[in-house]
């Protein structure tokens, strides 16, 4: 049924749910949000009635709901033709949804695939209590402000979601749709990258960040896809530059996707180019709101530090194919030396800081049983984790190098000991969608130090993570960089 919104404050501002100074042509927090205010007459608004299907043009392929669970959802025709013009009704293109207690009205197609999206960012955020702040869900929560606005993002959305509840409902008509709407978001990117008025704008840049996380939870036969997507994202962020980061979109998407940049760099061999301090002091400069400041700015401290480890990697990897006696491999074991031993330096200095505003993890017993760790690691708060995580990775890093430059220390147990914290962290920092997502960079360093038995164990918690995380595939985890 239609209802009479509420709300006075314009459009945009009711979808962001944030409150409108009601300025008079345009409000100041668009202008803000870097958006055309797109005014305050809203008409009506849809609101959940009784279960009415409207006409379409062509007929909808049902999709069945399993046994006990509320689905009311169509696959629709191709959408390679009607997703939205920028403001225009979208009506007649593909939508898949999701209802979280009962049949909802199939009214709009606009309307459903928002509704979906809603239902997505509750299911990311678990399994954290609604008050934490977590960037990752953070910006899945900013898709329905600019949903209906760009062809090629709105088709990157109906992929996203469609996959997400295909999967979870184990529904394979809902996943050969997100196929469907993937492709035409690809063949749709590949026009807009060519589009100078198009290519670096926001809308461009969300759906490419998009697209990669689809590859990172979509169950492809190709384990290096989102290397590919990854390495696309990389050369988008970098053409656009350290100024053009300024609205909470660009900036927010940046600093989610930013990790797999990094990744990226440090498997692929190419150099990270976040890693210079232009990039540096614009995310130190670009702050939002979703977090304290203080743990913004000592989060930004460790990236910077994060984005130096592939430059010592590419050094230990270079060293295995050099006679370690000549001239050269002198200069490359002296140059990776010394940045080991300034970001061991710095990490330190940086972790006492860390402490003191995130509490450090508590022991507990292992829910599972775990024979291998029955006492695990758990954090007050899922973003503390995965700080921590992060920082045991880069400690795995920094000592296995110095072990390898034998460097005088205890260098060999100290893998060990941040080897293990990593595992003993899985349990609960693995809990929900996202999790083998913020674990995914760790996982794979402690990989790179197991022993046969560790490594057993985590094959194992990787073949489960994989479930819902493609990419947490044991076979993607096979190549050596250490």
């Amino acid at each position: 049924m239609v209802g009479v919104p509420r709300s006075s404050g314009c459009r945009r501002c009711v979808k962001r749910r944030v409150k409108c100074d009601e300025r008079v042509p345009g409000c100041a927090k668009c202008e803000t949000y870097g958006q055309p205010c797109p005014g305050y007459d809203k008409g009506f608004k849809f609101i959940t009635g009784k279960p009415y299907r409207s006409k379409r043009k062509q007929p909808a392929l049902h999709v069945e709901a399993t046994p006990g669970q509320q689905l009311s959802s169509s696959a629709l025709s191709n959408t390679s033709s009607s997703s939205p013009n920028i403001g225009s009704d979208s009506s007649d293109s593909g939508l898949i949804f999701f209802s979280r207690e009962e049949p909802s009205s199939l009214i709009s197609a606009d309307l459903n695939v928002l509704q979906s999206i809603n239902a997505l960012v509750d299911d990311f955020t678990l399994p954290a209590p609604a008050t934490q702040n977590h960037r990752a869900s953070h910006w899945f929560s900013l898709l329905p402000s600019i949903y209906g606005f760009n062809q090629t993002l709105d088709a990157t959305i109906k992929s996203f979601v469609a996959h997400h509840f295909g999967k979870s409902l184990r529904n394979e008509e809902m996943i050969v749709y997100a196929r469907s709407s993937y492709g035409e978001a690809l063949s749709r990117l590949r026009k807009a990258l060519t589009n100078p008025s198009e290519c670096l704008s926001t809308h461009i840049f969300c759906a490419v960040v998009l697209l990669c996380t689809y590859e990172l939870f979509t169950d492809t036969e190709n384990p290096e896809s989102w290397m590919q997507h990854a390495k696309g994202l990389g050369q988008l962020i970098k053409v656009r530059g350290p100024d053009r980061y300024r609205n909470e979109i660009d900036i927010t998407l940046l600093k989610n996707s930013r990790g797999l940049v990094v990744m990226h760099s440090m498997f692929s061999g190419e150099a990270c180019f976040l890693a210079s301090e232009d990039w540096h002091q614009m995310m130190r400069q670009q702050y939002t709101t979703s977090l304290p400041r203080d743990l913004h700015d000592i989060i930004e401290e460790f990236f910077a530090f994060f984005t130096y480890t592939p430059s010592i990697v590419h050094k230990l990897y270079h060293l295995k194919d050099m006679d370690v006696s000549t001239p050269e491999a002198f200069q490359v074991i002296s140059a990776a030396l010394e940045e080991t031993l300034m970001l061991q330096s710095r990490t330190d200095a940086w972790y006492k800081q860390y402490t003191k505003i995130a509490p450090v993890p508590a022991e507990a017993l292992s829910e599972r049983n775990d024979p291998l760790f029955p006492v695990i690691l758990t954090y007050s708060d899922m973003i503390f984790a995965t700080i921590y995580c992060g920082y045991y990775a880069c400690m795995v890093i920094v000592h296995e190098a110095l072990r390898i430059f034998c460097y005088p220390g205890p260098h060999e147990a100290m893998v060990v000991y941040f080897r293990d914290q990593i595992c003993r962290s899985v349990e609960y920092c693995s809990a929900g969608l996202l999790g083998p997502y913020r674990m995914g960079f760790s996982l794979r360093v402690a990989m790179e130090v197991a022993d046969p038995i560790t490594r057993t164990w985590l094959i194992a918690r990787l073949g489960e993570l994989s479930k819902t995380y493609a990419a947490a595939k044991p076979e993607n985890h096979t190549t050596k960089l250490l």
